[in-house]
């Protein structure tokens, strides 16, 4: 029998505003979403808000946004590349829709640039990556 695998899990937020969702460009990597792994002592027993509150305090450190965490409706699994900071860790990811409440975008050094995309301009974005096939999922209506 094989050993179980180990991860850590992470959560993103396709934060929308005026019909847009900001991406984010990671420099080790290119295009990203706000949000990131789920710290030790955030996810409470019994208490799926915990999970909000971590998503919302990983959006506030990297861009400064206050959001509204909405429904989960994407997964996705990660390995980053040797040479990203968080190499070796293995990330398995859900996207959640979230909604732009307040605040001026003001990144992080985790991020290098920011864009908002809208459904008739997204696929200008397209690196060939899981995470261009989840903001292509977020447009997907059906």
């Amino acid at each position: 029998m094989n050993e179980d695998a180990l991860f850590c899990v992470g959560q993103k937020a396709f934060i929308e505003k005026n019909g847009k969702v900001l991406i984010l460009n990671d420099p080790g990597e290119g295009l990203d979403f706000p949000g990131g792994k789920i710290q030790v002592g955030e996810a409470k027993d019994a208490d799926a808000s915990s999970l909000f509150r971590s998503l919302q305090r990983e959006v506030r450190e990297e861009t400064g946004l206050e959001i509204e965490v909405g429904d989960p409706f994407v997964v996705w699994y990660h390995e980053f590349p040797k040479n990203h900071r968080n190499y070796p860790k293995v990330v398995y990811l859900v996207g959640f829709r979230c909604k732009y409440i307040s605040g001026e975008i003001k990144l992080s050094d985790e991020h290098n640039k920011f864009k908002w995309v809208g459904e008739s301009d997204y696929v200008e974005v397209d690196d060939g990556s899981d995470y261009f096939d989840a903001l292509k999922k977020y447009f997907d209506k059906n």
